[in-house]
C-alpha cells in the first residue's frame, strides 16, 4: 500500500481529527484574506482621500514695500515676473497634474455700471480683473467664498470669456451668453480721490459673459468700487493680453500649481528650489495640502494597526495550527512505529503526514476563498460604505471603483495560500521531527 492511500484512508477514518485541521486551516484563510484585504483597503483608502483633498503651491514674485516721506506704506511696482518657459520647466519634475497661472488688472465698460464703492465716480467705475486658465481653481471657488450658480467655469480652451457676480449681473441685466465691451483701466489716487490713470483708451476686448457666481461672503470694510468683490471679473487669459495689460507667456500675478497626493508635496517643492532658473532672491513660495496635515497622522496610525493585528492574527495563527499538529502527529507514534517496523520507510511516512495535511488545507483554503468573498463583501459595507459618498468617482481608484476596496487581485490570494500551505507543511515536518529521529524499537519501547 503506497503513501498516498494510507493518507486518503487516514484522512477519511479519522474524520474528527480531519475536520478539526480544516477548521483550523478554514478560519486561518478566511482572516487572512480579510486581514489583508483591510490592509489594502487601508493603502487604497488613504491614496483616494489625498488625492480627493490635493494639494498646490503657489510661486509669486515679491512685492517691495516702501515707506515715503509722510510715513505711508507704499507698494512698489512690480517689474518681475514668471515666464512660462519657467512653469515648463516646473511642469516637467513630475507628479504635477495641472498649472494655473493668474494675472490682474482693471477695465471699464462703456455697457457696464460697476457696484459704487467708496469714494465712487465715473473715473472710478471700474472692476478688477482677474484672469487666468482655469477659474474653478481661484482661491474664492476653493475656498467656498464663491461659486458659480449659472454657466460654465472658464477652462484652459476658453477664449474671451469672463465670469461676473450675480449683484453685477442683476445691476446691468446681464445673463450667460450675454457679450461686452470692456477696456484697459489703471486705479490711482489723486487729491483724496480714486481716479483713473489711462484717460485715453486705446485697447479694446469684445468679452463673453460665460458663467455667473454667488458670493457667500460680504466686504467688511469700505473699498473703492474696482476692490469689491461684487466687481471682480474673472476672465480667460487672452483678456488681459488684448487690453494690453499683460503680454501672453509672462505671468506678473501668481502661478498655482496642483498636485494629486499631497504627500508628494514636499518633494516637489525642494525639486522645484532646486530649480537654477528661479531667483529666490526675488520670487517665493507658499504651499497649501488643503488639511491634509491634519489627517495625515490618522491615515499613518490606521495602516499601522492594521499591520500589527494582521501580524498578530498570522502569528496566533501558525502557533496554534504548530500545537494542533504536534499533538495530532505524537498521537500517531504507535502507528508511526509500526509501520517503521513494517519496513516503510521514514520518507514514505512522512510524505503520508504531509500529503494528509496539505490535501485538508488546500481544501479548506477553497472553501476559504469563496467564503472570504462574502465577509470581504460585508466588511466592505460596514467599513467603507459611505466612501461613493465622500470620494467621487474622479477621486477613486480604478481598484475602488471597479471591485471594492477590499478586493484582493488573484496574485495576493496565491501568494497568501502558498505562505499558509508552507507554514502547514513546515508544522507537520517540526512536529514529525521527533518521531523520525527514532528507531522503531525506540518508539514501540516509549508505547509499549
Amino acid at each position: 500500500m503506497n503513501f498516498a492511500k494510507m493518507a486518503f484512508l487516514h484522512v477519511s477514518r479519522k474524520k474528527g481529527k480531519t475536520l478539526g485541521v480544516f477548521l483550523l486551516n478554514f478560519f486561518a484563510a478566511v482572516s487572512l484574506i480579510s486581514g489583508f484585504g483591510v490592509l489594502n483597503a487601508s493603502k487604497m483608502l488613504s491614496r483616494d482621500i489625498r488625492t480627493s483633498l490635493g494639494a498646490a503651491f503657489c510661486i509669486r514674485a515679491k512685492t517691495g514695500v516702501s515707506v515715503n516721506e509722510a510715513g505711508e506704506t507704499e507698494i512698489m511696482k512690480n517689474s518681475v515676473n514668471i515666464s512660462q518657459k519657467t512653469v515648463n520647466e516646473i511642469m516637467e519634475i513630475g507628479g504635477i497634474s495641472c498649472c494655473n497661472p493668474i494675472n490682474y488688472g482693471f477695465a471699464k465698460s462703456g455697457g457696464v455700471s460697476f457696484i459704487p464703492g467708496d469714494g465712487h465716480s465715473a473715473e472710478s467705475d471700474m472692476g478688477s480683473v482677474t484672469a487666468l486658465r482655469f477659474s474653478s481653481l481661484a482661491p474664492d471657488f476653493a475656498d467656498k467664498t464663491a461659486e458659480l450658480t449659472a454657466g460654465n467655469h472658464i477652462t484652459e480652451s476658453d477664449r474671451g470669456k469672463i465670469l461676473i457676480s450675480e449683484r453685477l449681473a442683476d445691476y446691468n441685466h446681464l445673463s450667460v451668453g450675454d457679450f461686452v465691451t470692456l477696456t484697459h483701466a489703471k486705479l490711482g489716487e489723486l487729491d483724496g480721490g480714486y481716479v483713473d490713470e489711462i484717460p485715453v483708451k486705446t485697447a479694446f476686448a469684445r468679452v463673453e459673459v460665460a458663467g455667473i457666481y454667488r458670493l457667500n461672503a460680504e466686504d467688511a470694510v469700505p473699498k473703492p468700487t474696482a476692490g469689491l468683490a461684487e466687481n471682480v471679473i474673472y476672465a480667460s487669459l487672452d483678456v488681459l493680453n488684448e487690453l494690453n495689460e499683460s503680454k501672453p507667456g509672462i505671468y506678473t500675478g501668481e502661478v498655482d500649481f496642483y498636485i494629486n497626493d499631497p504627500a508628494g508635496l514636499e518633494n516637489a517643492v525642494r525639486k522645484v528650489r532646486a530649480l537654477p532658473s528661479i531667483d529666490w532672491a526675488t520670487h517665493f513660495i507658499r504651499t497649501n495640502d488643503f488639511r491634509y496635515s491634519q489627517i495625515a497622522d490618522g491615515l499613518a496610525n490606521l495602516g499601522g494597526m492594521t499591520k500589527i493585528l494582521l501580524v498578530c492574527v498570522s502569528a496566533a495563527g501558525a502557533a496554534v495550527l504548530v500545537l494542533i499538529l504536534t499533538l495530532c502527529v505524537r498521537g500517531r507514534m504507535r502507528e508511526a512505529g509500526i509501520l517503521l517496523a513494517a519496513g516503510i520507510s521514514k520518507g514514505e511516512i512522512l510524505a503520508q503526514f504531509l500529503l494528509e495535511v496539505l490535501s485538508v488545507t488546500a481544501l479548506a483554503m477553497i472553501f476559504a476563498l469563496a467564503v472570504s468573498l462574502s465577509v470581504s463583501g460585508i466588511l466592505e459595507r460596514r467599513l467603507f460604505g459611505g466612501l461613493p459618498e465622500i470620494l467621487n468617482e474622479k477621486t477613486m481608484t480604478k481598484e475602488a471603483e471597479c471591485g471594492g476596496y477590499m478586493k484582493l487581485g488573484g496574485g495576493k490570494i496565491f501568494l497568501i495560500f502558498l505562505c499558509q500551505i508552507f507554514a502547514a507543511a513546515a508544522s507537520t515536518i517540526a512536529s514529525s521531527a521527533a518521531i523520525m529521529r527514532l528507531e522503531p524499537k525506540e518508539i514501540l519501547s516509549k508505547i509499549g
